[in-house]
């Protein structure tokens, strides 16, 4: 909006207090991040310590000397994709749809138990 105003040969100061912008707001020119030497560092740490997170990462910086905030270290993490992926259980698959079927006497407990728990009709 500041723009299409000072477009009409309106002064931006005068531009921003239509708006309700402030003026320090609109002369600011954000800086660019130097972050390559700590996302270089970060990528070392992580493929030293594969299974570890951005909390353990960012213990190993501060140790090493860098004044870095945990939350500048949590942001690289991500953007780098380098978050630690859940391991999935193991779970063993049988390929058949039904259960497995007791072959003896106390085979398997569990349906032995919910049997039981069914005929009798107790709890």
């Amino acid at each position: 909006m500041v723009r299409e105003l000072v477009a009409a040969q309106i002064k931006p100061e005068r531009a921003c207090v239509l708006v309700g912008l402030s003026k320090s707001s609109w002369h600011y020119q954000p800086k660019p991040r130097q972050d390559s030497e700590l996302r270089q560092r970060t990528h070392e740490l992580a493929r030293e310590y594969p299974r570890r997170g951005y909390r353990f990462i960012h213990a190993l910086l501060i140790r090493t000397g860098a004044k870095i905030n945990k939350k500048r270290v949590r942001r690289l993490w991500h953007e780098e994709d380098l978050t630690v992926k859940r391991k999935t259980s193991k779970k063993i698959r049988t390929g058949a749809s039904i259960p497995m079927q007791a072959e003896y006497p106390n085979h398997v407990w569990t349906y032995d138990f919910v049997f039981d728990q069914t005929l009798e009709g107790t709890t």
